[in-house]
């Protein structure tokens, strides 16, 4: 055996040994999903699968309440997801339509087209807003449940990755030029930009919107304060890609990689806490499964992989 291939397999090995494993798991899509969000508890989750199409599912009851499509009797390829903070609404998102949905009756709130195709979604805290990456250099604010673009936000790149924060009045952004822009949403001005040498590929805002997490393809990711903009934190995440992240409160991180790793940072130090790996589930094809979204339920931790199964951690 070649030694860098000796030196890559131990890495592995080691890395698997030292990560924490799922106690429970829940199998929402028989064949993988494209997308998935976790309700801010983890007490709910609307996925995006291969063979179904969107569904809202009540995790406590382990049961699917409703099927979501965007055109009755056929089923939509739902590319983007996200649920608010108290899991009241819900969107589903293929590349150029969106829809709100109401998660107490199952009934859509507000249908859309987009202005152009659609990169990332963000859905707001209450479930009032939503703000689109696009690929025509462009984010948009949207009033999801009365409907109306309120405010536009350009970059020199498809916008890939996009985070709002209403209450703290922030939007940030992430694209393909290779930067990252903080937004003031009350008037559209650019607070600052964050130039990287790679495609900015997730953003994240805090729940106080104190903390905004900047993730690049390929290079270590950043944690910023937000109202002095002092990098407080660099990540050791540079070998993996980050696809998911979630802040919990102010003091740690939580990160999902595209080959089932999970990290959880200190937000303070950007020390790695805990390393959890989803599992594998016997097909070939889903042993590099994407962790499409993670939450804390309490003291659990649940993650969602792109194989379609819903992890619990203890």
């Amino acid at each position: 055996m070649r030694p860098f291939l000796s030196v890559l397999l131990i890495f592995t090995l080691l890395m698997s040994s030292c990560a924490e494993r799922p106690q429970a798991k829940l199998q929402l899509a028989t064949q993988g999903a494209y997308s998935a969000a976790l309700e801010k508890h983890g007490a709910s989750l609307v996925v995006g699968s291969f063979q179904h199409g969107g569904s809202f599912w009540d995790i406590h009851k382990q049961s699917r309440e409703f099927n979501w499509n965007h055109r009755e009797g056929f089923l939509t390829e739902i590319l983007y997801t996200d649920i608010s903070d108290n899991g009241r609404f819900a969107i589903t998102v293929n590349y150029y339509n969106l829809v709100l949905w109401d998660t107490q009756t199952g009934l859509p709130v507000w249908f859309w087209s987009a202005p152009a195709r659609i990169e990332a979604a963000d859905l707001s805290a209450d479930g009032r807003f939503v703000m689109l990456g696009l690929d025509n250099n462009k984010a948009v604010l949207f009033d999801a449940q009365n409907g109306g673009l309120l405010r536009e936000f350009e970059h020199q790149g498809p916008v890939v990755s996009v985070a709002i924060n209403v209450s703290a009045g922030l939007a940030l952004t992430g694209s393909e030029d290779s930067t990252a822009k903080l937004w003031n949403i009350r008037n559209a001005e650019l607070v600052k930009t964050f130039p990287h040498d790679n495609q900015v590929s997730v953003v994240k805002l805090s729940d106080s919107g104190a903390l905004m997490l900047i993730a690049p393809a390929h290079e270590k990711a950043e944690i910023w304060t937000t109202t002095n903009l002092v990098k407080r934190a660099s990540l050791s995440t540079a070998k993996f890609r980050i696809y998911s992240a979630r802040f919990i409160g102010d003091a740690s991180l939580i990160v999902g990689t595209t080959h089932r790793n999970i990290f959880e940072f200190d937000a303070d130090t950007g020390k790695k806490l805990v390393t959890y790996q989803i599992g594998t589930e016997s097909k070939q094809s889903f042993k590099s499964a994407i962790v499409l979204d993670v939450a804390k339920q309490g003291s659990k931790l649940l993650a969602i992989g792109s194989n379609g199964f819903l992890y619990t951690f203890q």
